[in-house]
């Protein structure tokens, strides 16, 4: 669309960042926050953009095809948003069904959970200042769970043991 170029373009990139957010949003750690800030002002200044957008459509009647493809990829790109804001696919379903899932909260609101799904690999999503998630490999032996082969340094627990409704995590 040669007419609106930045605003068509502004919206396709917020829409493949928002759907994608699941593969990206661990590797950021730290820059998380300024990725998803970053996001939130594209979204403010397309939402803006598309009041005016209406507006000059209702002025002119709807007269300008162009425009009218413009207000329509906005509104549908903008309110699917606001409906699947963490995308369109639930990402997390192709990884397995969850097995167990123990979530913990620590201090300044930071939070851990853990989900250990049934083809014997797991995710551990840790939110503090930042996103980070850790995947790998375990298996469940009596009341004990062995990590093996993580993706990230940060997690270096090689064993947990499930005791009394919770999962005690052991770092080495």
């Amino acid at each position: 669309m040669k007419k609106y170029p930045l605003q068509f373009t502004l919206t396709l990139l917020l829409f493949i960042c928002i759907n994608t957010s699941f593969y990206w949003e661990g590797y950021l750690s730290i820059l998380a926050f300024l990725a998803f800030f970053i996001v939130f002002i594209v979204y403010f200044v397309l939402f803006i953009e598309l009041i005016r957008q209406i507006y000059i459509s209702f002025r002119d009647k709807f007269a300008e095809k162009t425009r009218n493809i413009l207000v329509f990829c906005m509104s549908l790109c903008l309110i699917l948003i606001i409906i699947k804001p963490n995308g369109l696919i639930d990402f997390d379903q192709f990884e397995g069904t969850d097995r167990i899932v123990a979530q913990a909260e620590g201090a300044a609101n930071c939070t851990s959970r853990l989900k250990l799904k049934t083809n014997e690999k797991y995710i551990l999503e840790s939110i503090c200042f930042g996103i980070e998630k850790s995947k790998g490999e375990y298996k469940i032996i009596k009341d004990t769970i062995y990590f093996k082969r993580t993706t990230r340094n940060s997690f270096n627990a090689k064993f947990a043991i499930i005791k009394d409704h919770e999962i005690i995590i052991y770092k080495n």
